[in-house]
């Protein structure tokens, strides 16, 4: 599978300390830049694409929709 690089911008110290605990546990490859203004973070997080989504199981689907 591809991966590509997606990026939180203006993260707060708080915000980027979580998504970054959080991605970490996933084992996804994470870095962290200190923004121009020296008060907010970007976190960059490396993930997975999905070229197709899984289909919706027919117990989801709503009947008047078809």
């Amino acid at each position: 599978m591809a991966k590509s690089w997606f990026h939180y911008t203006e993260c707060t110290t708080e915000q980027a300390d979580e998504l970054q605990r959080q991605y970490q546990r996933r084992r996804v490859a994470v870095t962290r830049s200190l923004n121009r203004d020296y008060l907010t973070w970007t976190v960059s997080v490396e993930r997975q694409e999905v070229k197709y989504l899984e289909p919706t199981p027919r117990t989801f689907r709503q009947k008047v929709w078809g």
